[in-house]
């Protein structure tokens, strides 16, 4: 089609009527403007302006927009839309033999906006007076293909030279091989297309402004063992004094800090070289770091320069956390105790600890060792207690008199000031804090309690273990209420205690049990039969669960048969009455915590059931003889024994399906039928054997909803009536250390 237009455009006209010209000839126009072209007849015969049409992109422009110039030239004018170029058309108006026509292509634009937000930074490379200057800026508003827009970056030192470099993108650099300190800099950005030019609004500082330094170089830190709460650092400038003045900015974090200690921009502020960093730990691990920028108001900091090391060792600052526990060896009588302290504690030890010095001393008889001589015990040669850092450095006997025992803790500098305990006589015990509570809050166990109101505490020491671990922490005369800082499991049973310290003295625990979170038992309680059975009753009896398989404090006891019962948790036998004589009854015991779920306000545990046969009437008792008396003895037609004659006999297969049903049963209940061809007890003899109790089984089937376990054997009427006895008050608080 454009072929076809511009072979019309070139072929002469008839000399009669002339040629068309449309102007201006291929314009660039600005989008949102209004634009005028121009058709004008050249050689003008018989035509005339009248005769002259306009039409963009093949739609007729109205006339309402021509303006007749004269006779011979005819203008339109068009608002201009969209971004896409277009074409304009001049042509005559039809019926003609020889069509006149001629366009131009309308390319469309956007004209310049002034670039913003000019930014630039003076990166100093690898020599001292070797410099780039990198400028941003934002873009300068919408572009076309018909009209990109092209930047220049002009760096111009006043009075001397100009340094430029033009660019499509909206940032460049300028390289500035020899910098200009000291000197006025004019920095601006133009914004340039077939539209229009524009300036950004000028950039005028100090060259030192811009500069961004490279790091502090050659940073070292020295550690002297006269000063083990200092370091000292060292660096280099990046950038000679001559030039420019610098500034430094110093920061530095121990190894297990989460965050960054700055120091004072104050000490930092001058031209320095050099910084001793006071009021550091000993024996820790310091990373220092500094960066610079130009002293007088400078604009761009240097990255940051980084150096490690570690102070040197000094002696413990505090006293060793020693504790006392109890020990009961197997072979030995009489109450023993272990003096146990932590090698690890970062708030004491200022370096490694090496070993420590023990001594005991008796209160009572103090005369008979006036000056016992202190033991030494290397930390190698002490045994590792329960746990990373802790180590037992004397197990001794407890006497009836009072105890002091006193650690030292000694490190390669020094040794560390007295930690002392004051073990007081068994009847002379001092009073323990009161209402200790314990609860699990957030993941963590969360203890309060109220001091003694008999006397005030220097300090106190919560203790807590499990069948997995055991620990102890430290705290203020002040505190009431703490949560454990040690790794806790869920359902495991914490014994925690509070002891007392009354300036040195230990004074008696205050003691409860927790769990982080209760869950169902792993299993159910072993159930027996007590004794034999009455014709219409049973006692059973079960023995508690291991405490590593409780999971959370027993809270009942909830026994199936027909119905069930439930009973309080500090029970572990139950007599079953009002039972039918001669009749097998499957029994099971299910032990439930205060674990809530869904629909429950108790988990129980898998059950565990037995097999329960009740004993029939005596022959020999006064419903029997009547019985015998009234109603003739007629015979049993099941127990036949022409099941023996006719094999095929249609009485016997409905037995063998029952029998087969019977036994695929119990063995989907994980029924184990002891004694007698039928499986039932055996009496005496069996009971004799079995030491009193009777046989037991486990019980598989699956818990129901509300913890009750599945539905009972098809063909037994089963009555969903429960009893639910309260338990008798939550299970009492465990003892502390035994101490």
């Amino acid at each position: 089609m454009l072929l076809v237009l511009l072979l019309a455009c070139l072929t002469p006209a008839s000399p009669s009527r002339g040629r068309l010209l449309v102007t201006p000839d291929f314009p660039v126009v600005e989008i949102g403007s209004n634009f005028t072209a121009t058709c004008v007849i050249v050689d003008a015969g018989e035509l005339t302006a009248d005769d002259l049409q306009w039409s963009l992109s093949k739609t007729l422009v109205p006339k309402e927009r021509y303006t007749r110039v004269n006779g011979t030239a005819v203008s339109v004018t068009l608002a201009v839309a969209g971004e896409q170029p277009e074409w304009l058309y001049c042509s005559d108006r039809p019926p003609h033999l020889e069509p006149l026509i001629h366009g131009i292509k309308l390319r469309k634009a956007y004209p310049p906006v002034r670039p913003e937000n000019v930014s630039c930074v003076a990166h100093q490379v690898e020599v001292p007076k070797d410099f780039s200057m990198s400028c941003r800026w934002d873009p300068s508003g919408r572009q076309t293909a018909a009209a990109p827009t092209t930047y220049t970056l002009t760096v111009a030192v006043r009075a001397v030279s100009n340094f430029s470099v033009s660019t499509g993108r909206t940032s460049g650099s300028v390289p500035m091989p020899v910098y200009p300190f000291h000197m006025l800099l004019d920095i601006w950005v133009e914004a340039r297309n077939i539209l229009g030019t524009v300036e950004s609004q000028h950039l005028q500082e100090d060259a030192g402004w811009f500069v961004k330094p490279q790091p502090p170089s050659e940073l070292t830190l020295i550690s002297e063992k006269s000063f083990p709460t200092s370091l000292l650092s060292q660096w280099k400038h990046p950038i000679a004094s001559v030039y420019m003045t610098l500034t430094y900015e110093i920061r530095f974090r121990a190894e297990a800090d989460p965050g960054w200690t700055d120091v004072p921009a104050a000490d930092t502020s001058k031209d320095i070289e050099s910084f001793r960093l006071q009021k550091l730990r000993p024996d820790t691990l310091y990373t220092v770091q500094v960066r610079c920028k130009y002293a007088h108001n400078g604009l761009h900091w240097s990255d940051w320069s980084t150096k490690a090391t570690r102070t040197p060792e000094d002696k413990p600052t505090s006293r060793p956390n020693i504790w006392i526990v109890a020990a009961k060896p197997g072979d030995r009588k009489g109450k023993w105790l272990q003096v146990v302290a932590k090698v690890t504690d970062p708030k004491f030890s200022n370096g490694k600890i090496q070993c420590f010095e023990l001594e005991i001393q008796s209160l009572d008889e103090p005369l008979r060792n006036p000056g016992a001589e202190w033991e030494r015990i290397a930390v190698q040669e002490a045994a590792p207690y329960d746990g990373p850092g802790r180590h037992l450095l004397k197990q001794l006997l407890l006497p009836e008199g009072s105890l002091n025992v006193s650690v030292v803790a000694v490190n390669s500098v020094g040794a560390s000031p007295v930690a002392s305990l004051i073990i007081p006589k068994r009847t002379h015990e001092l009073p323990p804090v009161e209402d200790l509570e314990v609860r699990p809050r957030g993941g963590r166990l969360e203890l309060r309690w109220r001091p003694s109101s008999w006397r005030t505490a220097s300090e106190y020491v919560v203790e807590w273990s499990s069948g997995a671990g055991w620990d102890w922490q430290r705290e203020s005369r002040g505190t009431t209420n703490t949560t454990l800082r040690g790794h806790l499991d869920r359902f495991v049973c914490y014994n925690i205690s509070v002891f007392p310290i009354y300036s040195r003295r230990l004074g008696a625990p205050g003691s409860a049990q927790a769990f982080l979170e209760q869950g169902a038992p792993l299993e159910g309680p072993a159930v027996a039969v007590k004794d034999k059975p009455g014709h219409n009753e049973v006692e059973l009896v079960w023995t508690e669960i291991p405490a590593h398989q409780r999971r959370g404090f027993i809270t009942n006891y909830t026994i199936f048969y027909s119905s069930d019962i439930t009973v309080a948790a500090n029970t572990t036998s139950y007599t079953l009455s009002s039972l039918s004589g001669n009749t097998k009854y499957d029994a099971w015991v299910v032990a439930s915590t205060s674990a809530a779920r869904p629909g429950a306000t108790t988990t129980p545990s898998p059950p565990r059931s037995t097999l329960v046969q009740v004993e029939p009437r005596p022959e020999g008792s006064p419903s029997s003889r009547i019985k015998k008396s009234l109603w003739p003895q007629i015979p049993n037609p099941g127990e036949s024994t022409i099941g023996t004659w006719a094999p095929d006999y249609p009485l016997k297969r409905v037995r063998q399906r029952r029998g087969q049903r019977r036994r695929r049963h119990h063995r989907q209940h994980g029924a184990v039928l002891l004694g007698g061809a039928h499986g039932g007890l055996q009496g005496p003899d069996a009971q004799r054997q079995a030491g009193g109790l009777q046989p037991l089984r486990v019980h598989a089937a699956p818990a129901g909803p509300g913890g009750a376990p599945g539905s009972s054997r098809a063909g037994r009427p089963t009555r969903r009536r429960r009893a639910r006895g309260a338990a008798r008050g939550q299970p009492a608080a465990a003892g502390g250390s035994g101490l």
